[in-house]
């Protein structure tokens, strides 16, 4: 099997500025793995060194509070995770987990440096679209801070970190009300920032 053999690997977003030439560089450079439900793909904490594209099922990204493994997000077919991994040797920022059986491509730190020495504009593409992502990605989780710091709703202790679709539900959801002396909204506990913190950390991704 390989990339093209998928229909949606066609329009996934790493590509869309690629030549079919570029492309073809990149296909023959990704690797084909197949992994079961319930099987680890990445461990939060471990060295990661690659980046995996799905082609079909499911994965998800998990994050452990209070002892509980909790899903914070989905990959689906077409998408990626761990992109960071290619240009950064950082440590995985999140585990990410088989929901059902899934067939993934999976392009290695060194074919990445590999690819730059091959086709320095299919490197320079997908560095640049690796790059948007994870400003895009960013740019979500700030602005779910500002909503949720002018609404006061981390005060309310009423955000699950581990899901979030309550976390949606809660946007929408009367600001507390001012204290009439001061006219200011409570202070956020520092505990509460700190978990705001952790959960910032999980929605960006497997890194």
């Amino acid at each position: 099997m390989t990339p093209a053999d998928f229909p949606a690997l066609r329009e996934v977003k790493l590509f869309r500025t690629m030549s079919p030439n570029d492309r073809a560089t990149v296909d023959d450079l990704l690797k084909l793995r197949m992994l079961r439900a319930g099987t680890t793909l990445f461990i939060a904490g471990e060295p990661g060194d690659s980046m995996v594209i799905l082609a079909r099922g499911k994965l998800a990204i998990v994050s452990t509070v209070a002892g509980h493994e909790q899903i914070i997000a989905e990959i689906a077919a077409g998408e990626f995770v761990g992109e960071m991994a290619c240009i950064d040797p950082a440590p995985r920022s999140a585990t990410v987990r088989a929901l059902e059986d899934v067939v993934l491509f999976e392009l290695t730190r060194p074919d990445f440096a590999r690819l730059r020495r091959l086709s320095p504009g299919a490197a320079s593409a997908l560095t640049g679209e690796i790059i948007h992502e994870v400003t895009a990605r960013l740019r979500a989780v700030d602005e779910k801070i500002e909503r949720a710091m002018s609404g006061g709703l981390l005060s309310s202790g009423s955000i699950p970190i581990s899901n979030p679709r309550d976390l949606q539900a809660a946007m929408h959801r009367a600001p507390p009300r001012a204290n009439p002396a001061s006219g200011k909204v409570a202070a956020i506990p520092s505990d509460e920032r700190s978990m705001w913190t952790r959960f910032v950390d999980k929605v960006r991704g497997g890194g």
